[in-house]
């Protein structure tokens, strides 16, 4: 709610708010400290199958900052591989 609120209260000055959502992302430390076996289980709750990364949080950011999202505001964008789906 808040992004929503956020955005409609400044929207008239032109000012775009979204927010990034990310579910499990294999960052260096998560590469490390998640037991193989929960990657596994984790990995089989996605879609995609597979985990995000780092990238995948950046490219949704990247795109967001962009003029190809000028028209997109109030949005909470899932970067979750489709994991909240099921």
């Amino acid at each position: 709610m808040l992004t929503q609120h956020l955005a409609a209260q400044v929207g008239r000055c032109g000012i775009r708010v979204n927010c990034i959502a990310p579910e499990t992302i294999l960052t260096e430390r998560n590469q490390q400290r998640i037991p193989d076996a929960q990657k596994t289980a984790l990995v089989e709750q996605h879609p995609l199958q597979r985990l995000g990364t780092p990238d995948d949080v950046a490219d949704a950011a990247l795109f967001l900052a962009s003029d190809h999202s000028a028209w997109i505001t109030g949005l909470i964008m899932d970067v979750s591989g489709g994991a909240v789906m099921v």
